[in-house]
C-alpha cells in the first residue's frame, strides 16, 4: 500500500468511523429493527451466540472479523467497534497532547483468559462488565436518560485507548490474530525517528527509538501515517531486515501461560458455581420471550440494552445499574402479541430468536384473577374488558357477564388483561413463572 493510500485510509476510516457511530445511535434510539446486520456484527455477542443459541450467521461474523483482522489487523477496533469510535470522539481535546499509554500484556491476557474461559463454560458475566459492545449500549442508554457520569468518567480519565489495549478482551483476542498477519504496519528506511508517529498514536504502540511498532496493540487508525512527513510508516509485508526481533522467549512463554492460566481459571470459576450469583437478584423476574429461565438468562444475557431500547411498549428494563440480565415490568405496559423484536435483535442468543407463531406460543408468566377486587363482583357493574383484551382467549366469561378463572393452559402472561383492568386494586394480576414453556396450539386458531 503506498503511503498516499495510508493517508487516505485516515480519512476514509474516519468517515466509515463517523457512519457507524451515527448507525449504532440510530440502532439504540428505536431503529433497531432496520439496523439488524449491523448490530449482530459484533465479535463478542456473535461469540457468545454461537455457545447460546447457536446459528450458523453468529460463526460466519466470529470468521470473518478474524479473517478481516488477519489480513489488515485489528480494522474492526477502528471501524465497527462502537466503543472504540466513542473514545476516539471523547479524545478528540487530547490529541495534541503527549499521553503515554502503557502497556500491559500480563493484565489483558489474564482478563482475556478468564472472560472466554467462563464464556466457554457457559457464562458470560465477563462480557456484561468488559464487552465494548455493551458497554456502549448501557453508556448511551445513560446518557439518553440524563445520565452524563458514564462520558465524564471517560473524559476525565481516560488515556487514549487504554481500555483497548489493557482491558478489552475482544481486543486481546484479535491482537493476537493481528501478530500472525503476513501483511503488517511497519517502519520503513525513510524513518528519521522523529516521534511524531508516536504522538499521533492513540494505543501507544509505537516507539521510533528502538524501531518498534507493536501490531498487536495497533487499531489501525492510521493516525501515524497521516502525522509522518517522511514515508517512514507503511503496510505491507515487510522485509525481513524491518522486522523487529523478539529476544525475550520468556517473555512469550510467560504471557501464555497467563493466558491459558486465564481461561482455566473462567472455566473453574463456572463449574464452581459463582455464575449463580448473577441470577440471584432477578431470580423472580418475568423474563423477556425466548429467555427461557432465569438461570440461563443470566448467564447469557450481557446488558447491551439493545431489546431496552427498540421495544416498542417500553416494557424491557435494565436491571439497576445495568449490572445484571433485563426483565419485564408488566406495570408499565404489555408484551404484545403481534411482536417478536427482542428475539430478533438480541445479538447474543440470550433471548432465543422465535418466530412470531413461536413467541405467541411462549408462556413468559402467568395471569390469576381475584374476583375479591372486580368490579363486577363488587360493585355490580359491567366490564369484561380482561376477556376482550386476552389475545390468547384465556379469559372468558359467564353468562351473566362475570369472569371465569384464567385459563392457564391457553394464558402466556402477556399482561393485557392486568392493563386493561378498571379495577383500583387490578382483579387481574400477571405473576413470574418458574421456567418458560411453548404451549400447545389452541384449537381456536
Amino acid at each position: 500500500m503506498t503511503n498516499v493510500a495510508q493517508s487516505r485510509w485516515k480519512t476514509i476510516r474516519n468517515a466509515l468511523a463517523a457512519l457507524v457511530l451515527l448507525l449504532f445511535v440510530l440502532a439504540f434510539t428505536g431503529f433497531g429493527e432496520l439496523l439488524t446486520f449491523l448490530v449482530h456484527v459484533q465479535f463478542a455477542p456473535a461469540l457468545a451466540g454461537c455457545f447460546a443459541a447457536f446459528s450458523a450467521g453468529a460463526l460466519i461474523t466470529v470468521l470473518g472479523i478474524a479473517l478481516l483482522t488477519l489480513l489488515f489487523g485489528r480494522v474492526y477496533c477502528s471501524v465497527l467497534c462502537p466503543f472504540g469510535i466513542l473514545q476516539d470522539l471523547i479524545a478528540l481535546p487530547l490529541r495534541n497532547r503527549k499521553i503515554k499509554v502503557p502497556n500491559l500484556p500480563l493484565l489483558r491476557y489474564a482478563i482475556a483468559g478468564v472472560v472466554f474461559g467462563a464464556l466457554a463454560a457457559g457464562w458470560a458475566a465477563g462480557l456484561l462488565l468488559l464487552d465494548p459492545y455493551s458497554n456502549f449500549g448501557r453508556i448511551l442508554g445513560a446518557f439518553l436518560s440524563g445520565g452524563f457520569v458514564p462520558l465524564l468518567v471517560i473524559a476525565a480519565l481516560w488515556k487514549r485507548r487504554i481500555f483497548c489495549t489493557a482491558l478489552c478482551p475482544v481486543g486481546t483476542v484479535l491482537g493476537l490474530i493481528a501478530k500472525l498477519s503476513p501483511c503488517r504496519l511497519h517502519f520503513t528506511e525513510q524513518c528519521v525517528k522523529c516521534g511524531r508517529c508516536a504522538a499521533a498514536c492513540p494505543t501507544g504502540c509505537i516507539d521510533p527509538r528502538n524501531g518498534i511498532l507493536d501490531n498487536e496493540r495497533c487499531v489501525r487508525c492510521m493516525s501515524c501515517v497521516a502525522a509522518c512527513n517522511f514515508h517512514g510508516l507503511a503496510f505491507s509485508r515487510p522485509k525481513a531486515a524491518e522486522i523487529p526481533v523478539d529476544p525475550s522467549r520468556r517473555a512469550f512463554l510467560l504471557r501464555g501461560g497467563v493466558l491459558v492460566a486465564g481461561l482455566a481459571a473462567g472455566a473453574v470459576l463456572v463449574r464452581t458455581g459463582l455464575s449463580r450469583l448473577a441470577e440471584l437478584p432477578r431470580r423472580f423476574g418475568i423474563l423477556p420471550p425466548g429467555a427461557q429461565d432465569a438461570e440461563r438468562f443470566a448467564a447469557k444475557c450481557t446488558s447491551c440494552q439493545l431489546c431496552t431500547a427498540n421495544c416498542p411498549e417500553k416494557i424491557i428494563v435494565p436491571a439497576p445499574g445495568g449490572t445484571g440480565p433485563v426483565s419485564l415490568d408488566l406495570n408499565r405496559g404489555v408484551c404484545r402479541y403481534n411482536c417478536n423484536l427482542c428475539s430478533q435483535l438480541c445479538p447474543t442468543g440470550a433471548i432465543r430468536p422465535l418466530t412470531l407463531k413461536e413467541k405467541q406460543l411462549t408462556k413468559i408468566a402467568e395471569a390469576k384473577f381475584n374476583p375479591r377486587n372486580c368490579i363486577v363482583f363488587q360493585e355490580e357493574e359491567e366490564c369484561g374488558r380482561c376477556a376482550s383484551a386476552c389475545p390468547a382467549h384465556a379469559i372468558t366469561l359467564r353468562g351473566n357477564g362475570t369472569p371465569r378463572p384464567v385459563n392457564t393452559d391457553l394464558c402466556i402472561g402477556c399482561g393485557a388483561c392486568q392493563m386493561v383492568c378498571p379495577a383500583p386494586e387490578k382483579a387481574m394480576t400477571v405473576h413470574e413463572i418458574e421456567k418458560q414453556v411453548t404451549l400447545p396450539e389452541p384449537v381456536w386458531q
